[in-house]
């Protein structure tokens, strides 16, 4: 048990700070600048519906699958459920680049299909806000 998560918390970091430049790569907002708002309202988030979320079962299967709005919606929807507003819980929110970079590094292993989408994004906030210390530049 201890192994795993180990193991989990490894895969999070690993995907939280990628592998290799991002030069020539594609973030999941395609042409949108950092700070940009972008409309996801009318697109529905990917993964199967439970009590109206898709954050308890949405997977790295789903992501792969889903187009930029989908994605956008499922990032959405996941911050949403693990950090809702008036329930008092302090958890760092990732923006839609850093939650995209953490679902397209992990998914990107060949055996991730099965991985949780909020599992990855809850392990991720723990470190944003050293990554974000840490970054060069931000």
């Amino acid at each position: 048990m201890r192994a795993a998560a180990l193991a989990a918390a490894l895969l999070v970091v690993i995907a939280l700070f990628g592998c290799g430049s991002d030069e020539g790569g594609s973030t999941p907002e395609g042409d949108a600048q950092p700070g940009d708002v972008v409309d996801v309202s009318g697109t529905e988030p990917v993964g199967q519906m439970v009590a109206g979320s898709v954050a308890a079962l949405v997977t790295c299967r789903d992501w792969q699958g889903a187009d930029e709005g989908e994605r956008l919606a499922t990032i959405d929807d996941i911050r949403r459920q693990l950090a809702p507003q008036d329930s008092g819980i302090q958890l760092p929110e990732l923006t839609d680049d850093e939650a995209g970079e953490v679902f397209d590094n992990a998914c990107q292993i060949e055996s991730s299909g099965g991985f949780r989408l909020y599992k990855l994004y809850a392990q991720a906030a723990g470190f944003v806000t050293l990554k974000r210390a840490i970054e060069p530049g931000e």
